[in-house]
């Protein structure tokens, strides 16, 4: 991970952040999300694709990532630009799954991978669990998450499986860090699979993260997070269920290749996958995330405003 840079990203201007950072890099989690609307405007979003990134991402890291997908994206929609309507259903999140140590010791970040382990499952998704409950506007969600963004992701529909919440509707887990055991018949997160209208994976076997460094990272993670696991994301291990549960190899991807930020033919593997299972080039009226309509675009002014972070 790169140091913070307090540059803005270009191109990077969400209509709304599901904020749980107190810091741009490091710190701790907020108490509950706040949510950073465009304009201080909050939008009406009957469906909701929230995006959540992986560990060791600093703010700017996420930004850049987002902005890499809806480029991505964009370019193979069929107008060859990603446009606003899309970005009007979706929620960029941020979490702290990153350190910010001093010096010599920021080169050291991946050691704190195991306490973020306990910060995405025992923390984060939680109060996401919560901020959606209490969006009534919100009926479905879907998810587009990355590395240990996908446990956050898996653990806030397990929550909404137990204590209620929208609809779950399609979710895409890219080079996910979670255990495959969790996945599997009688695994902690089993009913996060059951809740799911639709799960993608999208694994390498070539991702050297999740091979070398995830096994003892999880490990000497809290709680039972098993003995050297095997990712999800590595062989993409699931059980697979026709037309609710699939996994699609992504030849060649390195942990960093998914949203679309980077270059090569696994990036572009990536997006092709991506784009084929949430159908943005739908439209709005036509067929959206869940093939339903959207209602009407109307903003109104949300029950607290808050500015950027």
């Amino acid at each position: 991970m790169a140091r913070f840079d307090p540059q803005p990203v270009p191109g990077y201007d969400p209509v709304l952040r599901v904020n749980l950072r107190d810091k741009p890099e490091g710190g701790a989690t907020l108490g509950a999300v706040r949510a950073l609307w465009k304009g201080d405007q909050q939008l009406p979003q009957r469906e909701l694709l929230v995006l959540v990134h992986g560990y060791n991402n600093h703010r700017q890291e996420a930004e850049v990532a987002y902005v890499g997908l809806r480029t991505r994206q964009g370019a193979l929609l069929s107008g060859g630009k990603w446009t606003q309507p899309l970005d009007d259903r979706m929620g960029d999140t941020f979490w702290p799954g990153d350190a910010n140590w001093p010096g010599f010791l920021d080169k050291l970040d991946f050691l704190f991978y195991s306490a973020a382990v306990s910060v995405a499952r025992d923390d984060v998704a939680r109060k996401i669990a919560n901020y959606l409950r209490a969006r009534a506007d919100v009926l479905t969600v879907h998810f587009l998450a990355h590395s240990l963004g996908c446990r956050v992701a898996l653990e806030v529909m397990q929550d909404i499986a137990t204590e209620g919440g929208p609809k779950v509707g399609k979710v895409c887990l890219m080079a996910a860090a979670v255990p495959t055991f969790k996945l599997c018949p009688g695994g902690a997160l089993t009913g996060a699979i059951a809740a799911a209208g639709q799960l993608r994976v999208l694994y390498s076997p070539a991702d050297m993260v999740l091979s070398a460094a995830f096994p003892p990272g999880q490990t000497i993670a809290k709680g039972d997070e098993g003995f050297f696991p095997a990712a999800v994301g590595h062989a993409g291990d699931v059980p697979l269920m026709s037309g609710k549960v699939e996994r699609q190899h992504i030849p060649g991807a390195a942990h960093g290749d998914y949203w679309g930020h980077g270059s090569g033919a696994p990036t572009e593997r990536s997006a092709r996958a991506i784009a084929e299972f949430f159908r943005f080039d739908g439209g709005i009226g036509k067929r959206g995330l869940d093939h339903r309509p959207l209602p009407p675009a109307r903003r109104q002014a949300g029950s607290r405003a808050i500015g950027a972070p």
